[in-house]
């Protein structure tokens, strides 16, 4: 089988590093005017406390969350397949489907198989324990309906923000009605969160905050299609997901895609199946 491309790593924490992780495309996959067929490549990112002359290079199990999170980015870029360089890879994905990938691969590294597959004790060599991979998916679902609340309040607000011109206090009274419907504890009078919110300003998420949560949607939803509870681990589906999601890039819109794939369109309980949310 040809080469699908290459993934580079820079994984340790540095002084000159920012913070948290990342993935960035570096080559994309394309088929030039002769013929020949170029390989993508991307490199991934991230902070993972170094080994020291004492102690070796140990994962929190937040580290193997954003691993699996920025490797779902990695492997969307190199599967995507377009013979035309311009919709290849993550190239033109729509922004509010842009996460689904990556956070498909992110609902993997909470399951007890996979997990059970790498988690070993540095020196004894013991597995994790089952009560302890029990804990780790508690944490996970912990308040889980509040975060998505809060969620909700975010997307609301920068929805309503950019559908007019708000001066002055009018900011604060709109933010003010939205958590009447949505925040469950009463912030303080003081607390200011909209002047900080870079996302939604300066940060590309302009009238686009809600998909953080869409794209759990799509990835929760797909998660399920492949992870079926008794059957488990769902091979075809799972290759459907490559030839149909990844390898058409930002070809066609995921929702057609999404349809392909699977026959219908994603369902909205999956989200809240994935928090084991009591609806």
């Amino acid at each position: 089988e040809s080469l699908s491309g290459r993934i580079y790593f820079d994984l340790e924490a540095r002084e000159d590093n920012s913070g948290g992780g990342w993935m960035n495309d570096w080559d994309t996959h394309f088929v030039d005017g002769e013929g020949k067929v170029h390989a993508a490549s991307a490199f991934v990112v991230c902070n993972f406390s170094p080994a020291t002359s004492s102690h070796p290079s140990l994962l929190l199990h937040d580290d193997v969350v954003t691993l699996f999170h920025e490797m779902g980015h990695a492997i969307h870029h190199l599967y995507g397949k377009c013979k035309e360089r311009s919709v290849s890879g993550i190239n033109v994905v729509a922004w509010d489907v842009v996460e689904f990938p990556s956070q498909f691969l992110e609902n993997f590294a909470y399951e007890r198989a996979i997990l059970k597959r790498f988690g070993f004790h540095h020196e004894s060599g013991e597995p994790i324990p089952d009560m302890l991979l029990d804990k780790i998916k508690e944490t996970k679902n912990f308040q889980a309906a509040m975060g998505m609340l809060r969620q909700l309040e975010f997307a609301l607000f920068d929805f309503k923000l950019h559908q007019k011109l708000y001066q002055g206090d009018e900011v604060q009274q709109l933010l003010d009605g939205i958590r009447e419907k949505t925040s469950l504890l009463k912030p303080p009078s003081y607390n200011k969160f909209q002047h900080g919110f870079a996302h939604i300003f300066g940060g590309g998420y302009a009238a686009g905050y809600y998909s953080y949560k869409w794209a759990e949607v799509l990835s929760a939803d797909a998660f399920f299609a492949c992870l079926d509870e008794t059957a488990g681990f769902n091979t075809a589906l799972a290759k459907g997901y490559k030839r149909h999601i990844l390898n058409k890039g930002g070809s066609q819109e995921m929702s057609a895609l999404y349809r392909e794939w699977l026959g219908r369109k994603a369902d909205v309980k999956s989200l809240i199946k994935l928090y084991e949310i009591q609806s």
